[in-house]
């Protein structure tokens, strides 16, 4: 799910070895990208750990269940509600250190690219924000049989859908200008 941020790492040495590396702007840019790497090696390990979870709680069987099951579902969703409400924030912290990167990026490519990367981790998410909105469909009230349930699930992994691929278009266009010289 969140391949863009794995690939961010197998990036930063490139970005170390841009030319102009010897200005103090430049400098700064890349302690804030490398800032925004370790901040995202943290979020994608929070992440982790909720995405496990998620996968275990809302299987096809499980799904099919609702509502005969929609206790369950809420007790097991409040478990990892507080890390992903962490993973956004780590995520969103990421994404400030990587648009304030890109703005001090010496070379108009570089700036774009990193402004690129970041933008793919506004996807990032956005799509976490999503799949927040996936784990909340059993604590709606208005949701009383499986076949809407299983609607509103399906319409939402649509919508992760879409979102990763506008994610993984964006950092990869920004890793082509970056490698551009």
């Amino acid at each position: 799910m969140n391949l863009s941020k794995l690939r961010l790492l197998l990036l930063f040495p490139l970005l170390l070895s841009l030319p102009g590396c010897s200005s103090n702007s430049q400098k700064r840019a890349e302690a804030l990208f490398g800032e925004g790497r370790k901040i995202g090696i943290q979020q994608t390990k929070v992440m982790n750990e909720w995405a496990r979870e998620f996968g275990q709680i809302f299987t096809e069987q499980n799904r099919a269940q609702f509502p005969a099951n929609r206790d369950w579902l809420n007790s097991r969703v409040q478990k990892i509600l507080p890390l992903m409400d962490e993973s956004l924030r780590l995520g969103n912290e990421a994404t400030e250190k990587l648009v304030e990167s890109s703005r001090l990026m010496s070379r108009e490519q570089d700036r774009k690219g990193v402004a690129l990367i970041a933008e793919s981790f506004r996807k990032s998410i956005e799509i976490e924000q999503l799949l927040k909105q996936q784990a909340l469909l059993p604590s709606d009230a208005t949701i009383t049989d499986a076949k809407v349930f299983n609607e509103k699930f399906a319409h939402i992994d649509e919508l992760v859908r879409q979102k990763q691929k506008e994610q993984d278009d964006q950092f990869d266009e920004g890793k082509r200008l970056m490698l551009t010289k």
